[in-house]
């Protein structure tokens, strides 16, 4: 799960999407290059700086589980938004 730090909204940073979850294919995808991306709205007036190193946001790793009728296959490419987009 990708998630904001506490003192994002204090910064103006609030992310796109609340709370960001991975599938396990993302993990070494060519498209990704294995980093993890968030999005985050500016709710500032004024611009926002963001410098490399700079802790924006916090992961949580956690174990998960698959049906008995999980019977996917292909391999997936790509980050945002592709859940659906296999080859």
């Amino acid at each position: 799960m990708l998630l904001n730090r506490s003192s994002g909204p204090k910064k103006g940073l609030i992310m796109a999407n609340s709370v960001g979850i991975i599938d396990k294919d993302y993990y070494n995808n060519e498209s990704n290059e294995r980093h993890f991306y968030f999005q985050y709205y500016n709710i500032k007036s004024e611009e926002i700086t963001i410098h490399k190193g700079d802790v924006i946001g916090q992961v949580i790793f956690q174990k998960y589980l698959l049906v008995d009728s999980d019977n996917a296959t292909g391999n997936r490419k790509g980050g945002f938004g592709s859940t659906d987009k296999f080859n």
